[in-house]
């Protein structure tokens, strides 16, 4: 090959390089605190989000496995179990669950309502404010909790085994932050998006 040859094909070649960078680098940023920018870059930030979802996935999963051994949709299953263990500190009502979930009060009502019919959950009165509703698990609610909790410790003891305590005690620390920090931000894109749709005077 010709010296001129070996010249347009390294000239090429370092062309399509560049291109190629130029590529990679084409996507704009997706977060710009520069705590969370390292290297400059929002690779480690993406990687964290999408482990964040992968884990959730996988999580879901698990949650879904626990409720279908004892005949319940996962989100049945997270209210009832939810409702034994608040009521150890006392009275639960609808409030309280909602809360606990940052879930809403209406959607709670209806699954409440739900675990009502299969016998699961009271509802009672309170006698002095009539429109307050109390919640608590039934014996057969708590039957199927025992029954379930055998199988549940063995899965659950696999899914956070590689957690120290101290890692476990900073995950849960974090991940409250992050709910706290996730509220804000869903409130944020709420209202930027009802200026998009100019429904702000």
């Amino acid at each position: 090959m010709s010296r001129a040859k070996i010249k347009t094909v390294r000239v090429q070649g370092s062309r399509r390089a560049e291109s190629s960078k130029t590529a990679k680098g084409s996507l704009p940023l997706t977060i710009s605190r520069p705590e969370l920018l390292p290297d400059g870059t929002d690779r480690d930030f993406r990687r964290l989000v999408h482990n964040i979802f992968a884990f959730m996935a996988r999580h879901d999963a698990v949650r879904d496995g626990h409720a279908h051994h004892i005949g319940l949709a996962g989100i049945e299953y997270t209210i009832l179990i939810s409702i034994g263990h608040l009521g150890l500190d006392g009275d639960v009502n609808v409030k309280t669950v909602a809360d606990h979930l940052r879930m809403s009060g209406a959607f709670i009502t209806t699954v409440t309502s739900r675990l009502q019919s299969l016998g699961l959950v009271v509802k009672t009165q309170d006698h002095i404010d009539r429109r307050r509703i109390t919640l608590a698990i039934t014996e057969k609610g708590k039957s199927l909790l025992r029954r379930l909790a055998p199988y549940q410790r063995e899965i659950n003891d696999v899914e956070f085994g590689c957690l120290t305590r101290e890692q476990f005690q900073l995950l849960s620390t974090i991940i409250e932050n992050l709910i706290d920090c996730g509220d804000k931000a869903v409130a944020l894109q709420r209202y930027k998006s009802t200026i998009k749709e100019g429904k702000v005077a």
